[in-house]
C-alpha cells in the first residue's frame, strides 16, 4: 500500500491506465450527474440525471429528471430501476426539471440533494421539434430559476419526501442556486457547496461563483460562510461541477477547470485541498485527468465533456470516481465509473 498520510495526494496516480470500461448508458436518454451509495440491502444505488437524447444536450435545463439504477458492484453493471424525482409541475419551484443529484446516507436515511427549476411554461407547449438551445431566451428562463433542494427517504427506492421550498434559495445578489454537493464533516456539521451567478449584465452576470454553507442537520438550515469557495483571479467562471470529501486528515475537492488554467491541461479535472474545508488551495499535485481516456482495449477516447465528478468513499478513502462523459463528435452522454487503486502505479498519466 502507498500511504498518503504524510505525502501529497497524487490523485492521478490512483486512476488505472489503461482504464477498464465501466460505463452506464441508456439507449434513448442522455446520462449526467451520476453518483452511488451502498444501501442497507447490500446493493449499490446510483442516482443520475437523464433526459431524452433526441432533445439534445442542452435539454438538461428543460427536460431533465433524477433517476435511479441498481448494481451488485459499485462499478456496475447498473440496471435502471425508477425515476426518483419526476418534475412536479406548476406551481412548484422544481416543477419542470430535477437535475444534479447528490446522494448522502446518514442515520439510516437517504438524502437526495438536487437542482430543481421551473420556466414560464413555454417548453411544455412548444413545438417538440424545437430543440432547447442557449440561443433561446426561454432556455435562460429555466436556468435562472434553478434552486437547490433536498428529498429524504428511508429507502433508496423511495417514496421521497419533497419540500415546497428550496433548501438553498437566492440571497443578496445571487441569481440562482445549483449543483449541490453535501458531506458530513469530521466535526459533525454538514457542508453544502453550491454554485450561483452574481447579478450583473449578461448571462453570467458579475461571475459564476461557489459558496460554502454549514448546518447541524442534513435538512438544514444551511448558513453561508464568510469565505467564497476557491478564489481565482483570471476568469469570472473559474470552476464548475465540484465534489468534496474528507480523507487522510484533509478535505479534498475535484472540480472542472472551466478555463482558469490551473494546470497545463485545459479542459481538465483538477484537485484542491483544505485543512478546514473552508480555506482552499490548489493541491500540490493538481491534475486529476485531462478530458481523455485510454481504454483497456487500446482505444484512446477524447471528450468534449468529462465532468460532474462524484466520489464513492469507503473505509475513509475515495474508492470510485464517477464522471459524466460526452465524447468529441458525439451527442450521446453516459456515465463512467473509474476504480481508484492505492497500489503503486507507474503508468503514464498523460499520453
Amino acid at each position: 500500500m502507498v500511504s498518503v498520510l504524510n505525502t501529497p495526494l497524487n490523485f492521478a496516480h490512483l486512476i488505472p491506465r489503461p482504464m477498464p470500461r465501466h460505463i452506464f448508458k441508456l439507449p434513448e436518454h442522455m446520462i449526467w450527474c451520476n453518483g452511488a451509495v451502498r444501501g442497507e440491502d447490500g446493493l449499490y444505488h446510483m442516482f443520475f440525471s437523464r433526459w431524452l437524447a433526441k432533445r439534445g444536450h442542452h435539454a438538461w435545463v428543460t427536460d431533465s429528471e433524477v433517476a435511479h439504477a441498481v448494481a451488485r458492484d459499485v462499478l456496475g453493471p447498473y440496471e435502471f430501476s425508477d425515476v426518483a424525482l419526476p418534475a412536479r409541475g406548476f406551481p412548484y419551484w422544481d416543477g419542470d426539471v430535477t437535475h444534479n443529484p447528490h446522494i448522502l446516507k446518514e442515520g439510516g436515511l437517504y438524502y437526495l440533494y438536487y437542482t430543481g427549476n421551473h420556466g414560464s411554461g413555454y417548453w411544455q407547449s412548444a413545438d417538440p421539434n424545437h430543440l432547447p438551445s442557449m440561443d433561446d431566451p426561454q432556455w435562460w428562463e429555466n436556468r435562472n430559476n434553478q434552486r437547490v433542494g433536498v428529498a429524504v427517504s428511508s429507502s433508496p427506492y423511495g417514496p421521497w419526501q419533497r419540500f415546497n421550498t428550496p433548501l438553498a434559495d437566492v440571497m443578496r445578489r445571487q441569481r440562482l442556486t445549483a449543483q449541490p454537493a453535501v458531506m458530513c464533516r469530521p466535526d459533525g456539521k454538514y457542508m453544502l457547496v453550491y454554485k450561483t451567478v452574481i447579478e450583473g449584465p449578461g448571462h453570467y452576470g458579475n461571475g459564476v461563483q461557489h459558496f460554502i454553507a454549514l448546518a447541524d442537520d442534513p435538512l438544514g438550515p444551511f448558513i453561508d460562510q464568510s469565505v467564497r469557495f476557491i478564489q481565482a483571479p483570471r476568469t469570472g467562471f473559474p470552476i464548475d461541477d465540484q465534489v468534496e470529501w474528507y480523507q487522510d486528515g484533509r478535505f479534498w475537492c475535484i472540480t472542472k477547470d472551466h478555463g482558469e488554467g490551473f494546470t497545463e491541461h485545459v479542459p481538465a479535472l483538477v484537485l484542491f485541498e483544505s485543512q478546514d474545508g473552508l480555506d482552499w488551495q490548489l493541491a500540490a499535485n493538481p491534475l486529476v485527468m485531462p478530458f481523455e481516456i485510454t481504454w483497456q482495449d487500446g482505444e484512446i477516447q477524447k471528450f468534449d465533456r468529462l465532468e460532474m465528478p462524484k466520489v464513492y468513499v469507503e473505509d475513509g478513502r475515495a474508492r470510485v470516481l464517477f464522471l459524466a462523459a460526452k465524447p468529441v463528435g458525439e451527442e450521446h452522454s453516459f456515465s463512467v465509473a473509474v476504480p481508484l487503486s492505492y497500489e503503486e502505479n507507474t503508468g503514464e498519466i498523460v499520453s
